[in-house]
């Protein structure tokens, strides 16, 4: 098995399962642990503090559910 490692908008992150939302076409340029979070931060086409909603930052920069790590 290889390590996908993946960059864009200044940020790097290891995973292919991991969502960026790109501040290309913009986005807030967080990344997160999958599409469902990715999805959670979205609402009305507009990006919510990842923080405010009560996701985890690991301490490589990843946005992610509590549960998903618990």
């Amino acid at each position: 098995m290889s390590i996908v490692r993946l960059s864009c908008c200044g940020r790097s992150w290891v995973g292919a399962d991991r969502a960026h939302c790109c501040r290309r076409t913009a986005g807030c340029g967080h990344v997160f642990d999958d599409a469902v979070v990715w999805d959670f931060h979205r609402r009305s086409g507009a990006c919510l503090d990842p923080a405010t909603l009560g996701l985890d930052r690991t301490k490589n920069g990843i946005w992610m559910s509590p549960t998903s790590h618990s």
